[in-house]
């Protein structure tokens, strides 16, 4: 049944969900043979799932700052170092 806080969408405005195992099929058709609706049972199993952990900002800028670390830093060629090796003057491919 749908929580007191959350109001069912009207039928015509619901988008679609696709079902492609048949396991999950026939599980939905199960749990729906007591008269509630393929949303309901839905949307009961996917409040149940607990929701991922969020990461907080600072973690995740010092992850990106530890991988940037690894990086040598002027060893790596510029762009225009890069054109000038792949295209002649003319821009075309050597």
């Amino acid at each position: 049944m749908a929580s007191k806080l959350h109001r069912p969408t009207p039928r015509r405005q619901q988008r679609g969900v696709t079902i492609r195992s048949d396991h999950a099929l026939a599980r939905l058709a199960l749990l729906t043979s007591d008269g509630r609706s393929q949303a309901e049972v839905i949307e009961e199993a996917l409040d149940r799932m607990p929701l991922p952990k969020t990461r907080d900002r600072k973690a995740f800028l010092a992850d990106i700052a530890a991988i940037q670390a690894k990086v040598p830093k002027g060893s790596l060629p510029t762009m225009a170092e890069i054109d000038a090796e792949l295209y002649d003057e003319n821009g075309l491919p050597r």
